[in-house]
Formats: structure tokens, C-alpha cells, sequence
């Protein structure tokens, strides 16, 4: 069966933006994180700062791989335009199984920022998509 996508892009963030936004939002706090993810993730944001648009983080198991990711989320999620606007509005958090999306909505649901002391889910609406309907308060 072909697929049939229904859904429309209708900006992409512009890398002058995205370079002049990543500089706010400072280092992550050392005793927060592992090495690994402290590396990987300033790995991925010197790629969006460089404008290169793939990236690939490679980590190896039980290393905290979607903390990393969900830290990478909320990074990007925080980012700001010149006039205090959101850059970002929604990402897309793709796994292969249902399994693997149940579990890392749990993960969303616990994780608790290092820099806020409320959860992720009280600061970004986070749901899994089951339809071709996506909720308007859904930022992942």
C-alpha cells in the first residue's frame, strides 16, 4: 500500500536564526548530565549552529540516549527570535514500535528540566499521535 502524507511544511527555521538563538542558551550544567550526553548534545547544536542539516547522535546502550533527546527538545523548544517569539513549534519524536512510543512518553512525562522545577509536560504539551489529527497544544 503507498502511503499517502497529508500533512504540509510551511516554514523552515532559517540558519542565521537558529545560529543567533543557540548562542542564549548557554552551556548545560555539568553535574546534571553524563559526559556522553553533555558531548552529544553541544555536538548537535555546533551542527545547527554550522547550519549542517543532518546530524547523527550516536550512543551506546543505557547510556540515557532519550534523555539526551528529550534535553535536546526542550533546548530547541526554548529557543527564542529577536522579538522573544518561539522559534520552534512542534517536533516530531519518531520511533519504530509502539512499545518504544509508550515508553518514551513516559520519559517526557517525568523528565523534570534542569533549569525549571516543573515537569516537561507542564511546560510543552506532549502527545502520541494515533490519527492524522494533531492537537493543537501539542508541541511533540
Amino acid at each position: 500500500m503507498t502511503p499517502n502524507p497529508n500533512y504540509e511544511v510551511f516554514t523552515f527555521h532559517r540558519p542565521e536564526t537558529l545560529r543567533t538563538a543557540f548562542q542564549d542558551l548557554g552551556n548545560l550544567p555539568k553535574k546534571s548530565f553524563r559526559q556522553c550526553q553533555i558531548q552529544a548534545i553541544t555536538n548537535l547544536e555546533k551542527s545547527y549552529k554550522k547550519n549542517k542539516p543532518r546530524a547523527l547522535i550516536q550512543m551506546a546502550t543505557a547510556s540515557g540516549k532519550t534523555f539526551t533527546a528529550i534535553t535536546s527538545i526542550y533546548r530547541l523548544l526554548k529557543l527564542k527570535d529577536d522579538n522573544k517569539n518561539n522559534l520552534t513549534r512542534r517536533i516530531l519524536f519518531l520511533v519504530d514500535t509502539k512499545n518504544l512510543g509508550e515508553q518514551a512518553e513516559q520519559e517526557f512525562m517525568n523528565y523534570l528540566p534542569y533549569d525549571s522545577n516543573r515537569k516537561f509536560t507542564e511546560l510543552y504539551g506532549v502527545c502520541q499521535l494515533k490519527s492524522r489529527y494533531i492537537p493543537t497544544y501539542s508541541h511533540v
